[in-house]
């Protein structure tokens, strides 16, 4: 009796533990081109580059469907090919001058971004995310949607 409850035992737990196919449509502990661009796809925006920076991080450059460009860049990367533990959003706006962006920066009251003067005229939206512990897909696709939306709410004048 107590060999069949191990055995069931064992068994139950086997079948708990995702492997294979299914352990990859679980949580992302990092991320790689291909996780990035079937996010990005999935919150409705159009990959229009990708590649590698010189030290190694791998980016996807995007657009939303409004026409917003920005840019995704992995930090804490590894391996070949890399496999990123962060992942930093980011999109730039050029204004009519560095006072316009210093004012319109200190407008800005959105939680879910950063924003910062980034020299020559441009206001910097980010968006930062760790995968430390784990990050569903949907989470993932979602928290590009939310920088999307404010990113071009802040495009468009808002943000306040």
């Amino acid at each position: 009796m107590l060999k069949s409850l191990a055995t069931v035992g064992a068994l139950t737990l086997a079948l708990a533990i995702p492997t294979g196919a299914s352990a990859q449509s679980g949580l992302l502990s990092d991320w790689g081109l291909s996780d990035m661009k079937t996010a990005l796809t999935a919150a409705g925006a159009t990959i229009t580059k990708e590649g590698v920076l010189d030290g190694g991080a791998p980016y996807v450059g995007a657009s939303s469907a409004n026409g917003m460009k920005f840019v995704i860049y992995g930090t804490v990367c590894t391996g070949t090919p890399a496999r990123c533990k962060g992942a930093n959003m980011s999109a730039s706006f050029t204004l009519d001058s560095d006072a316009d962006v210093d004012a319109r920066e200190k407008k800005i009251d959105r939680s879910a971004v950063g924003v910062r003067n980034a020299g020559d005229n441009s206001l910097e939206v980010s968006r930062y995310m760790i995968f430390d512990g784990g990050i569903s897909r949907a989470n993932l696709a979602t928290n590009i949607e939310v920088f999307i939306e404010v990113s071009e709410d802040i495009w468009n004048g808002g943000g306040e």
